[in-house]
């Protein structure tokens, strides 16, 4: 439990909880303080006002009819006020005129007067007197004050409730911090618990993600999408070695053979070339496979397709077609182009070149002669769609996803030359330019349909 808790007040969480109620409680205090100076001043400044108003009163009667008027109106005042007021008219001698103060010394302006019970035996509590003290005339003293007893009571009013209100903000901050903690404590041994079961060696675990679009979730989200990309890589790795293991042993297979065959059969240089040009085809073989899967592995990583040049890909496809219509007619083929002029993407020249170069010879090698060709490019509102069509036979639904893997071979195919990486080479240079490459059907034959970004 103690170790819970050690968590709990430890967390990342609670720590800004903790900063954040730190940083709360100092600005309320700090507004307590000013309410507090604003409503003590406010309050005085009342108290002097209604003091002014009686001593402006008492001169009014002075003026009119004299002494007698003068105490008529302190008398009357007394008589109908609060307890909490005090007034003393008195001469300079120190004799009481009127009033409920006893005498005093005059003095003159605004002052403090701390005034002991008048009636110790009835618990009276001394009177903080807050007054102004002036003369009459030369011969009359007046003072007028009231007693600070309710406004005392009223900031102790007001401090007790800021307390009270800072008091509940801590412990719902509190409160709250060790919530948010405990939250977000689960969520990470939830994080942590997918990674160790990950090391493990249950590669197919997932951070259960909860739909939320918080910072949390976006992590969980980053972090899974993550996991699917090792998985795929892993798999790609495990797939691509299986590949290599089972196809790959025939042609070192028939390399062997022929060198065996060449140390014991040959007898004259005729049959030793022979064997060593058998070696080297079946060798250069190997090395194109080779070159293949390293080129496809290099492209795996992903790039901003914006930081390569604009390309003129009008311009490039009718290069390639032109470089490849005298090649389809050797074989029998009629290559065509249809591609409209001004086609702007971001590319690399080479790649793509080759990107088309291989749908060209994947169509001319699975197609009969006097196939039809065609290679064409349109635009959209946002992207360059390329297609490489033929009147073959075309490749079944079920397989159209399966001929992107590495070393994948259609049965009829087995028997023609190749390595079964042509259109993984393709997509995976389609991917490093961030499109997208579909396979439909031309009816009869296949269209290969590739979107690129314009430029």
């Amino acid at each position: 439990m103690s170790f819970a808790w050690t968590r709990l007040v430890g967390s990342e969480s609670f720590r800004l909880t903790a900063i954040f109620t730190a940083v709360i409680a100092v600005a309320m205090l700090v507004l307590m303080a000013l309410v507090y100076a604003i409503t003590h001043q406010a309050l005085q400044t009342e108290l002097l006002s209604a003091i002014d108003r009686d001593i402006a009163a008492i001169k009014s009667g002075y003026r009119s009819q004299g002494i007698s008027e003068a105490k008529e109106v302190i008398t009357q005042h007394l008589y109908h006020s609060a307890s909490s007021d005090f007034l003393l008219l008195e001469t300079p001698s120190g004799k009481e005129l009127a009033g409920n103060l006893p005498g005093m010394t005059p003095r003159l302006g605004k002052f403090f007067l701390n005034l002991p019970p008048q009636s110790p035996g009835r618990k009276e509590r001394a009177h903080h007197i807050l007054g102004v003290g002036l003369m009459l005339t030369p011969g009359l003293y007046l003072f007028d004050g009231r007693d600070l007893d309710l406004v005392h009571d009223a900031e102790e009013d007001e401090l007790a409730a800021f307390l009270w209100v800072l008091a509940v903000s801590l412990v719902l901050a509190t409160g709250g911090g060790l919530v948010l903690s405990h939250l977000f404590l689960a969520r990470m041994d939830e994080i942590s618990q997918t990674c160790r079961a990950i090391m493990a060696g249950r590669f197919a675990d997932r951070v259960p993600e909860r739909g939320t679009d918080d910072e949390l979730g976006r992590l969980v989200h980053t972090i899974n999408a993550m996991l699917d990309r090792i998985s795929g890589l892993m798999e790609n790795v495990e797939q691509i070695s299986s590949d290599i293991a089972h196809d790959m042993r025939a042609p070192l297979t028939h390399l062997h053979h022929h060198l065996e065959r060449a140390l014991t059969e040959a007898r004259s240089e005729e049959q030793y070339r022979g064997a060593i040009e058998e070696a080297l085809a079946e060798t250069e073989r190997l090395l194109a496979t080779f070159h293949a899967l390293l080129k496809i592995g290099q492209l795996e990583e992903a790039i901003d397709v914006r930081t390569l040049p604009r390309l003129d890909l009008s311009h490039l496809l009718g290069e390639m077609a032109d470089i490849y219509r005298p090649v389809a007619e050797d074989s029998g083929h009629i290559l065509t182009a249809g591609v409209t002029p001004g086609l702007w993407v971001h590319g690399d020249r080479t790649l793509l070149a080759q990107l088309i170069a291989n749908l060209i010879e994947n169509a001319r090698a699975h197609t009969p002669s006097g196939s039809h060709i065609r290679l064409a490019a349109a635009a959209t509102d946002s992207h360059v769609v390329m297609t490489v069509c033929d009147d073959g036979p075309g490749i079944p639904k079920a397989e159209r996803e399966r001929v992107f893997r590495r070393f994948y071979r259609l049965e009829r195919s087995r028997t023609t030359p190749g390595t079964g990486l042509g259109l993984p080479l393709v997509a995976a240079i389609v991917r490093y330019h961030g499109g997208t490459i579909e396979l439909d059907d031309n009816a009869p034959g296949l269209i290969v349909r590739i979107r690129l970004a314009r430029a």
